[in-house]
């Protein structure tokens, strides 16, 4: 799950941990917004907490914060942030989960809605692995956009999380690729750019009830 902040470190997050990534320009500039990583859901022993989760997304937990799975963060820890500014907090829950296997994921779908229900800020979704849930999109990346299989795999999704349809954004993974690929690209910056969106939205309508 990634939660998306508003707003160069760009380095592989750690297992459990709360990582915040920024990205530079071709000005060698920060763009205004960052990335929180945390971990996924999707194991018992291992994975996230919903209540961490949400803790995570009203900026109380700093970054490097490594997530204890068997016991939520406390105010007392050097990484609790006690009184969270609009800059601390998260401003789109962007969930991640692969388009061929989430029909077989029933537990972190679960952990997903009651995330959902609680956050209370704009959200979206990433479908990956596209290409393994539709042989004819794995030929040709550009069936994406006519596959029936596709749009029944989003509809599913978002019948499953409660999320719109008009929020889930099919990708295809770089996977054997050495180089960019502008066809997987476009899918992805799509969804960056209205991810990017949501939170400049909710950030402004914040400010403006203020």
């Amino acid at each position: 799950m990634w939660p998306f902040k508003k707003t160069g470190k760009n380095t592989p997050p750690s297992l459990g941990m709360c990582t915040i990534h920024k990205f530079k320009d071709k000005a060698d500039t920060f763009y205004p917004f960052t990335f929180t990583d945390i971990a996924g859901m999707d194991s018992e022993d291992a994975s996230m907490k919903p209540d961490d989760i949400i803790t995570t997304l009203k900026g109380h937990i700093n970054d490097g914060y490594t997530f204890n799975p068997r016991q939520p963060i406390t105010e007392d820890d050097p990484k609790y942030i006690k009184n969270p500014e609009l800059k601390d907090r998260i401003h789109c829950l962007v969930g991640i989960i692969p388009a061929d296997t989430f029909s077989m994921m029933h537990e972190v779908i679960e952990k997903m809605k009651a995330v959902r229900e609680k956050a209370r800020i704009p959200q979206a979704v990433i479908m990956t692995k596209v290409d393994e849930a539709c042989p004819l999109v794995k030929v040709n990346l550009e069936k994406i956009y006519t596959s029936k299989k596709i749009k029944q795999k989003m509809e599913e999704l978002s019948n499953s999380l409660g999320v719109p349809v008009s929020y889930i954004y099919p990708v295809k993974n770089y996977h054997e690729e050495r180089v960019t690929n502008a066809k997987l690209d476009v899918l992805i910056l799509d969804a960056l750019q209205n991810i990017v969106n949501f939170a400049s939205d909710y950030v402004e309508d914040q400010i403006d009830h203020k």
